[in-house]
């Protein structure tokens, strides 16, 4: 991939460059792989395979509208990975964007996304009030005992297809129908959207404790952290969401030693 600037065009700052699809596909393409990667090998148990309820929801609705993956010569897992890439393709290629990229700027993502993961960590301590509760917060699913390289892919996976449904899938629909259809004005449109998916994302986690009542801390920092992902979502972009959320759940399960 070319990284040096086109002679005479304007030189794009990192603010703007890192929120264009092509940037944000060649961001997400490392993490695309880790999770794929692991769906193929150590996710599998038995005669199926290890999933986040995010993307086995992706998965069954491909299925429901029809679409067949051994008629595209596709393992089934992959369809939802296939549908994002081809949905940042097409956003490039309608949006006309420039098709070269500075290594820079997607090495620059990568440090954004880690720092911005950060303030969430003490946070989710708290809520979680030790290590295992608190790295199971982060993907709502059962990792003890599990290796390194299976909590690393779950990690990542939970974190590209959370974002996809909740902020690209609720929250940019939802945006969509009150600023474009219902004709609100202001950031009232974007605010409610965010506020709305955050609190899907915090009702789609596990939230009853062993005595049945509801984990009041659990929810408030699901709640909570909806709304980071939420806002990075609108000021930052796809890719910096996604990588914010896929740099925290890493870093949590990682808590956890089985």
């Amino acid at each position: 991939m070319p990284v040096r600037p086109v002679r005479g065009a304007a030189v794009v700052r990192y603010p703007e460059a890192s929120t264009r699809p092509l940037e944000t596909l060649l961001f997400l393409v490392p993490l695309l792989a880790c999770y794929e990667i692991g769906l193929a090998m150590w996710l599998r148990r038995g005669a199926g395979t290890l999933t986040n309820k995010a993307h086995g929801g992706m998965v069954g609705l491909f299925q429901a509208f029809g679409v067949r993956a051994e008629d595209l010569g596709l393992p089934l897992l992959s369809l939802p990975a296939v549908g994002l890439v081809l949905t940042l393709l097409a956003w490039q290629v309608l949006g006309k964007f420039p098709w070269r990229v500075r290594v820079t700027t997607i090495l620059g993502m990568y440090v954004e996304s880690a720092a911005l993961a950060a303030p969430l960590l003490p946070l989710g301590l708290l809520a979680g009030r030790g290590a295992e509760r608190f790295a199971l917060a982060a993907a709502g699913a059962e990792f003890e005992g599990m290796d390194t390289l299976t909590r690393l892919s779950m990690a990542v996976g939970a974190g590209v297809y959370e974002e996809l449904v909740f902020r690209m899938a609720v929250m940019g629909g939802l945006h969509m129908l009150l600023a474009d259809v219902a004709g609100w004005k202001g950031p009232r449109a974007w605010i409610v959207a965010m506020l709305a998916s955050a609190l899907l994302f915090a009702l789609y986690h596990p939230l009853r404790l062993a005595d049945g009542s509801m984990d009041a801390w659990k929810f408030a920092f699901l709640l909570l952290g909806g709304c980071w992902f939420g806002a990075l979502f609108h000021w930052r972009g796809f890719g910096i969401a996604t990588g914010t959320h896929a740099a925290y759940d890493v870093a949590a399960l990682l808590l956890l030693r089985g």
